[in-house]
């Protein structure tokens, strides 16, 4: 056996090199299929929005430090045509959010304080609490609303045609010129693109339901420090109802610009699909977040296995799951430019195994957060 594993790994550069042929041309074949989907869905013409009726919408907020949008964001909703609507927003921190909330408080903008420690969910069940709506549109104090986005969210619910309606998100314009932002937008549009009608979930950015559907799962009583919108879509789902995707509702929101703000993010996504996934039995979506720390982890210590295990195990385990990933993200970056036409050049490209580095990084993060609950619960 040892010298069949010293011959095997004598042959360790001729493999790689099939390895890759093999690897590039696999990718090229998706690229194909990926090509012709990106053409499609940019020809494709945005369905029409009809209201059968006008009934109220309640919007409702929380916000906790959000003084550096929480302008643009009640000013978006003041914006709409939607004639019949208010705004309730819980706000509160030590960065002036509430006192700058109050300067809208009026007939169409209730704003609420939220105390340190009460947290989102127990702010958005205050919000609920003086909700006068039918219709209950959830989003976040710094997304931008737009007449389209929100019409295109409602319009089934408000039409009885839908319980519960879901929509995107897509990044601020003015952050579109940032690679590091291009390239979460381009991957966010990838997996996109290939959802259905009716999702598993809710993104609490962007999603409107009937008032008394939400009321009758319990509103926002449950006890959730975090994954709040992951929460609420597996009540949703498991009181029968089902969520509609409405991918044409696109709401602006700021992507993260900084690699603290994007660990954050990230590692909080993924700890939230596995503590309440267990909770709801959904297993399938458990296992497909812990796959990536996984291979974040292998990523990361590909090397030593290698030194460990033999030429072998670093040429085709480590180097060609590189060549994977470089190749993987490329046409995802494709995919981003012929969907939106916006430009991602060549020096951006040359950054991506830098964005593979940290992404692994992250993923792997995530493992150690599991095991001690004031990281397991971390906003």
């Amino acid at each position: 056996m040892k010298a069949l594993w010293v011959s095997v790994n004598a042959q360790a550069g001729w493999v790689f090199l099939v390895g890759v042929v093999l690897v590039t041309l696999w990718n090229g074949y998706r690229w194909r299929y990926d090509r012709a989907l990106a053409l499609r869905l940019r020809g494709k013409q945005p369905e029409s929005v009809s209201l059968r009726a006008w009934p109220k919408v309640s919007v409702l907020v929380a916000a906790w430090n959000e003084a550096h949008m929480i302008r643009e964001h009640i000013e978006s909703f003041l914006r709409l045509r939607y004639p019949n609507k208010e705004l309730i927003l819980c706000a509160g921190g030590d960065d002036g959010t509430y006192e700058t909330a109050r300067q809208y408080a009026g007939e169409r903008v209730v704003v609420l304080e939220q105390r340190p420690g009460e947290r989102k969910q127990r702010a958005l069940q205050h919000c609920l609490e003086q909700a006068m709506g039918e219709v209950i549109f959830l989003t976040d104090a710094d997304c931008l609303l737009s007449d389209e986005a929100f019409e295109r969210t409602v319009a089934p619910v408000v039409n009885n045609e839908q319980a519960v309606v879901t929509g995107r998100y897509r990044p601020l314009p003015r952050q579109l010129g940032q690679p590091f932002v291009l390239h979460r937008w381009f991957t966010d549009l990838y997996a996109q693109a290939r959802l259905h009608e009716y999702a598993n979930g809710v993104l609490g950015r962007n999603m409107a339901l009937k008032a008394n559907v939400l009321r009758g799962i319990g509103g926002f009583n449950a006890h959730v420090e975090t994954g709040i919108d992951y929460h609420l879509g597996k009540r949703i789902v498991a009181h029968g109802y089902r969520i509609r995707y409405v991918p044409d509702s696109i709401v602006k929101t700021p992507y993260p610009e900084d690699l603290a703000s994007y660990q954050r993010q990230q590692t909080r996504w993924l700890r939230n699909v596995v503590m309440h996934g267990l909770q709801f039995s959904a297993y399938g979506e458990v296992v497909q977040c812990l796959i990536p720390a996984a291979i974040g982890a292998l990523m990361l210590t590909g090397p030593l296995l290698g030194l460990c295990l033999g030429q072998i195990a670093l040429v085709v385990g480590w180097l060609l799951a590189w060549v994977h990933v470089l190749l993987s993200r490329v046409r995802y970056m494709r995919f981003g430019q012929l969907l939106t036409t916006k430009s991602f050049k060549t020096g951006d490209y040359l950054r991506l195994p830098a964005y593979a580095i940290v992404d692994f990084g992250i993923w792997a993060v995530t493992l150690l957060q599991y095991p001690f609950k004031e990281w397991r619960t971390r906003w």
